[in-house]
């Protein structure tokens, strides 16, 4: 081979390789450094977390009655810290499945707790609440902008949406509150999405209390014409209907929480924030601690539609005044009476005079007895033998035959039921009325209750009377020992 062709070729073998070793070889003294990210001090933005509260809970006691007759959008775990809330302060949380027993429950509740409900409420349930909440009952009504009913065509394809807002709205009207069926959003400044809006401004309010920052997760706007705003966004929190805030005003923001002007009904268009890990964020948890003692702390108010939940304690005496005799008839009345009040943990028991405890049932007729006197003075009752009326202050002359009477008094330390009817007769078909648990056929104004009880031959046993029960009763208690059905719990 010659030789010039044999260097040529080992040239072209070697020097490529020569040039790449050098070109890419940094050299034994000098190498090469690389910018890489600071791995050990990059803190990747994180959303601002609540501070864990570690004062002590105050135990307030009570019921909270929720909601989920109204095909409501949730599960109970979604709401679990508020449920957690409640029972830390000592509350009994009851969830409603079925609407006929919503009057049940009420009668013993603190609070009732609605959260994104898509079928509507009747009539007769939005008034039972609005009563509930005259009497000092708390309300709270939860939506969602991203829960609605989903309609769909005969395809199976979906053709619209109904927000919750819809069947809300008629609960809250009463309250002169309004969700709105939109959602806010802010485009500068949100908790990673324009929907996860930031609330720094509040209303003052033991709702807001300790809040200096919160996040909701797709909330509806609220209106009140009378209540107080409490979530007040900034002006570029927009609602979607309008892009723009109220009125294109920036200076007033919209609000995603209202309160009453009677304080006692709460509306939020968000519920999201109740559920982990959306309770850590911001204030988000001292927000939740703040709702449940907004649901406990309310002043309620007893009435007698609550009968059998009127009393106090573990005792009721009931005392049959002089005009009155244990006759069969009353003796079967009375054990309905126990049964019902035994479904409550109240033991009742017969006295013949000088009640001791502070809960007292008291049976007379329209005939007027000096033991009978002193009950019914508070309520203005004139008893006059002569006359062929009883006279009642809230109704006028009222009618000897077929009717009874029932006056209603309480206090802190304990209850009285009066219970009036022309007869013995009469007197135990009213307390057949009283143990029914149903009132509904009763006239009641105030503490005052009249009811239509006919003649109440149905219960006397040939006109005569059977005192032999009387017999045995003593100045101290006697409780009465007769078996009976137990009517069942709000929660049973």
């Amino acid at each position: 081979m010659d030789r010039k062709i044999f260097w040529v070729a080992l040239a072209a073998l070697v020097l490529p390789i020569i040039i790449r070793l050098v070109w890419f070889f940094p050299g034994f003294n000098f190498p090469r450094s690389i910018a890489t990210p600071d791995y050990a001090n990059l803190k990747p933005p994180e959303a601002p977390v609540s501070t864990t509260q570690v004062e002590a809970v105050k135990q307030l006691g009570g019921v909270v009655v929720v909601d989920y007759a109204h095909t409501n959008q949730f599960q109970p775990g979604e709401i679990q810290t508020l449920t957690d809330a409640l029972t830390q302060r000592g509350a009994q949380v009851e969830f409603a499945s079925d609407q006929t027993t919503l009057a049940t429950q009420l009668k013993v509740a603190s609070a009732y707790v609605v959260i994104s409900p898509s079928t509507p409420f009747a009539s007769d349930d939005i008034q039972l609440v609005t009563d509930f909440v005259s009497r000092g009952g708390r309300l709270a009504v939860f939506t969602d902008a991203t829960r609605g009913q989903v309609m769909y065509d005969f395809s199976g394809n979906p053709v619209g949406n109904t927000p919750d807002v819809d069947s809300a709205n008629p609960l809250l009207e009463p309250f002169g509150i309004t969700i709105n069926g939109d959602y806010l959003y802010n485009l500068v400044e949100n908790e990673g999405n324009f929907r996860n809006v930031y609330f720094k401004s509040f209303g003052k309010s033991d709702l807001t209390w300790g809040l200096s920052k919160i996040a909701l997760y797709g909330t509806h706007s609220v209106e009140t014409d009378s209540g107080l705003p409490l979530f007040i966004g900034d002006d570029k929190t927009l609602s979607s209907t309008t892009d723009a805030t109220p009125s294109n005003y920036p200076k007033e923001g919209w609000s995603a929480a209202v309160l009453s002007k009677d304080g006692n009904v709460l509306a939020a268009g968000d519920f999201t924030f109740l559920m982990a890990p959306y309770n850590t964020v911001g204030d988000n948890s001292s927000l939740i601690s703040n709702i449940a003692d907004f649901l406990l702390s309310g002043q309620r108010k007893d009435v007698l539609t609550d009968f059998p939940y009127i009393f106090n304690g573990t005792t009721v005496d009931i005392l049959p005044t002089s005009n009155i005799q244990l006759t069969a008839g009353m003796t079967g009345a009375l054990s309905k009476l126990q049964a019902q009040l035994a479904a409550t943990g109240i033991e009742l028991k017969v006295v013949k005079d000088n009640p001791t405890d502070d809960n007292l049932i008291v049976l007379g007729t329209f005939s007027s007895s000096d033991d009978l006197t002193k009950y019914v003075e508070p309520f203005n009752v004139k008893l006059d033998d002569s006359s062929e009326y009883v006279d009642i202050p809230q109704f006028g002359k009222l009618g000897r035959s077929g009717n009874g009477v029932l006056l209603f008094s309480h206090s802190d330390k304990g209850t009285t039921l009066v219970l009036l009817a022309n007869t013995e007769d009469d007197v135990t078909t009213l307390m057949d009325t009283l143990s029914s648990g149903d009132l509904s056929t009763c006239l009641i104004q105030g503490d005052v209750g009249l009811c239509s009880i006919g003649t109440g031959s149905s219960f006397s046993e040939g006109g005569t009377s059977t005192p032999f029960l009387n017999d045995f009763l003593t100045p101290e208690a006697t409780p009465i020992h007769k078996e009976a059905t137990a009517t069942p719990t709000p929660s049973g």
